[in-house]
């Protein structure tokens, strides 16, 4: 069988190098467990001790040090450059502990979210796919405890920090939970939003939760655990934002809720004349005294300005309350120093600064080109997305997400993806490791790794990046970028104020994570200043905006001149000492970003993503080892078909401006090809171009890399011409052995 696969392996490259037509492909498949070489990011790791303990100072993240101590002499500034793990990947069997850790350290990876562990508790605790078994909440699942402290034993050894999760996807059970079921028969809550927020018996069990996982697995005094999120993706105040909460909040959990309101207005306000004055008056029936003052609607028009605010300041009220129940925990199991954080800012918005001001750092989630599902959420075999791209769409959601950091807060976005099979997104890990280098982020967390346990598929499927061999070339440079100061922090931070009414119209207008364009339309703000300076809100301060968050133009860039956003031409050019990059469409216009000029060739199809960054530490143009990576789009093999064949991107049915996997023989009857699952070998599109290398070395040799790392022979003299001032070098070309990573050797 292996012989087989070598052979159609050979076969296909054969055959597509012989073809002169554009969006040719060729086969691809690495080796993660034998990467090595110029593609192995290894070095950026260490194994963690108790110097390695993390901590937040002056707004970031910080190493203890060898004197174990925060807030000495010794400490030392560290950014995270992450992943995640979902469900079952949480669990990975004794064997594939050490394996799966030293393919992230190989990648340049240093944080592991531990994501979805509380979701779909284990029937069989042998299946291992959750922390919990269907006991009564919290009961733990003792082999997936025990598989994962395995396995955080073997992240450690490979400088992996583990960021634990609390709440992310339990949904309680009345009957088992002894907690009140939805009135009529209705289905409960998925994953208990909002009411484990505020319901007091949901809390009082989060927080024993939260305990147990924190003592059964060890973590008081480990300096694995680089930080703790409390809830994903939920807050009250968000879902009085969104359109459900009437839904979710109903019946006893509506009564609940009510009481805390008026408790919470009996506090605030000190007789129910000052309330009635305060909002000019009661509804007919209400009265504070009897506390049957009623819940703000989500859609009420005739509410007056200052009912409606007081009914904000009260969601952030509990959300922060459950918040630091929920720190207490945290703080009384896992020490005082671990960072922790609550939710995101998208699921929130503004008032989330005053809801988390007891945390210690802030989150957010972005995706692009998110997968829609036109009938049924998750229908591996029912989806579509836009093909769209981040450079190519204005980069808008890159400016939303600066826009919400906080000054004098560690700010992470620990999920962020352009998932497979869209035909731009080798672009995403190296645009936000620049971006945040740039914004002087703390640390971004790719969303996923992987979902499950199997490792060794080799063939990409929804948002894993194991197997998504587009994603994969560049993803150790991103995290180089991203943690090693190859891309400076903005010199001049641009303050946007943001006081307390300001924060309060966010709310009233239901803003939630469109945190840019309100900040836009209420006070001038330019997003795209984020292309030009760093970016932070500024609580509780006033006055009018800097110059420089209204006044910039365009093509935007970065203060420290090391990369250029050109809108129109829909370039993001990266001009750094260490790093050149081109992403973006250009056609067959030759484009100078920093050492490289970049001409993509006739049978490209004008969108590429070219980076090459210095191997040894010195500037490119005098550097002696570089690697080059410039992926195309992957596509897996139509099942059935003989021989292999790619299976299509084609337009989702009835549409021409929505794309899909065809389908499958055995699914005609369905609208795509599977998401989740497919069959190898897998297919890359050929990007052919022409790189021209500012160097004054005297010789250039420049091998393509295998699978594993490993340098395949050097491309021949025709392809590395010597030119003034450089070599510009032919790749991709036909009759060369094609490969999405180049390693060059510069003869000085």
């Amino acid at each position: 069988m292996r012989l087989k696969i070598i052979l159609l392996v050979f076969l296909a490259v054969a055959a597509f190098a012989q073809s002169p037509e554009k969006g040719d492909v060729y086969v691809v498949a690495i080796d993660q467990d034998q990467l090595a070489g110029a593609a192995d990011f290894s070095f950026l790791n260490h194994p963690l001790t108790a110097a390695d303990r993390l901590f937040v100072r002056d707004g970031h993240f910080y190493r203890a040090g060898k004197d174990g101590r925060p807030n000495t002499a010794d400490d030392e500034r560290v950014r995270l450059f992450g992943v995640n793990l979902a469900f079952g990947a949480n669990f990975p069997e004794p064997g594939d502990a050490a394996r799966i850790a030293k393919r992230l350290r190989r990648l340049g990876i240093n944080l592991v979210r531990l994501h979805h562990m509380d979701s779909n508790p284990d029937r069989d605790p042998e299946n291992a796919n959750s922390i919990l078994t269907q006991g009564p909440y919290p009961t733990l699942n003792p082999v997936s405890v025990a598989r994962l402290r395995g396995f955080l034993n073997a992240l450690r050894a490979e400088g992996v920090y583990a960021n634990l999760n609390l709440h992310v996807g339990y949904r309680f059970r009345p009957s088992v939970d002894k907690v009140p079921a939805m009135p009529d028969g209705a289905e409960f809550p998925t994953q208990s939003k909002p009411l484990h927020i505020f319901f007091p018996r949901m809390v009082e069990l989060q927080v024993e939760f939260t305990r147990k996982v924190i003592e059964a697995l060890s973590l008081g005094d480990d300096p694995v655990l680089g930080m703790v999120e409390i809830d994903n993706e939920t807050s009250l105040l968000q879902a009085w934002q969104s359109t459900r909460f009437n839904e979710a909040v109903a019946g006893e959990y509506s009564n609940e809720l009510q009481r805390q309101w008026n408790q919470f207005l009996k506090t605030r306000y000190d007789s129910a004349g000052a309330l009635r004055a305060a909002w000019g008056g009661l509804r007919e029936n209400e009265s504070l005294d009897a506390g049957n003052v009623s819940l703000v609607g989500r859609d009420e028009k005739a509410a007056p300005e200052t009912r409606v605010n007081d009914y904000l300041l009260f969601l952030a009220d509990r959300d922060r309350h459950y918040l630091r129940q929920m720190l207490g925990a945290v703080r009384d199991t896992a020490g005082p120093l671990v960072p922790v954080a609550g939710t995101q800012m998208g699921y929130g918005g503004l008032l989330n600064l005053d809801s988390h001001q007891d945390l210690d750092y802030d989150d957010h989630h972005f995706y692009i080109d998110h997968y829609n599902f036109p009938h049924q959420r998750w229908d591996g075999r029912d989806w579509r997305m836009r093909d769209a791209s981040s450079v190519g769409s204005g980069f808008s959601t890159f400016m939303n997400i600066a826009a919400a950091r906080t000054a004098g807060r560690p700010y992470t976005v620990s999920e962020f993806n352009q998932p497979w099979p869209n035909r731009h997104a080798a672009e995403i890990d190296v645009e936000l490791a620049v971006f945040g280098a740039f914004q002087d982020w703390d640390a971004i967390m790719h969303f996923a790794y992987a979902h499950g346990r199997n490792w060794d598929d080799g063939a990409p499927n929804g948002f894993n990046v194991n197997g998504d061999w587009t994603k994969f070339p560049n993803l150790g440079q991103a995290a180089w970028l991203f943690r090693s100061g190859a891309i400076q922090p903005g010199r001049q931070k641009i303050g946007i104020p943001m006081g307390k009414d300001l924060r309060l119209q966010s709310g009233r207008e239901k803003r939630n994570a469109a945190i840019a364009a309100f900040l836009n339309s209420a006070a001038g703000y330019d997003p795209a200043a984020a292309f030009v300076h760093p970016v932070q809100l500024v609580k509780d301060s006033g006055g009018p905006l800097p110059k420089a968050a209204t006044d910039v133009t365009a093509p935007y860039r970065f203060d420290t001149g090391e990369a250029t956003f050109d809108r129109d031409a829909k370039l993001f050019l990266i001009h750094a000492p260490t790093a050149a990059g081109f992403i973006g469409f250009a056609g067959q216009k030759a484009v100078e970003a920093g050492a490289l000029t970049v001409q993509l060739a006739d049978s490209s199809r004008g969108f590429a993503s070219i980076l090459l960054t210095s191997l040894d530490g010195k500037p490119l143009k005098q550097s002696a080892r570089m690697l080059l990576s410039t992926p195309g789009y992957t596509l897996r093999s139509q099942p059935g078909a003989d021989p292999p064949r790619p299976q299509r991107i084609v337009n989702y049915e009835g549409t021409g401006d929505w794309w899909t996997l065809e389908k499958e023989p055995d699914f005609a009857q369905k609208q795509s090809g599977n998401i989740n699952r497919g069959n190898t070998p897998v297919w890359m599109e050929r990007v052919e171009s022409h790189v021209t290398l500012s160097t004054a070395a005297r010789g250039l040799s420049v091998y393509p890399l295998d699978g594993k790392g490993a340098r395949l022979p050097a491309l021949a003299a025709r392809d590395v011409e010597r030119v003034a001032g450089g070599f510009r070098i032919h790749l991709q070309a036909q009759g060369q052995a094609f490969a999405p990573w180049y390693e060059l050797i510069a003869r000085q």
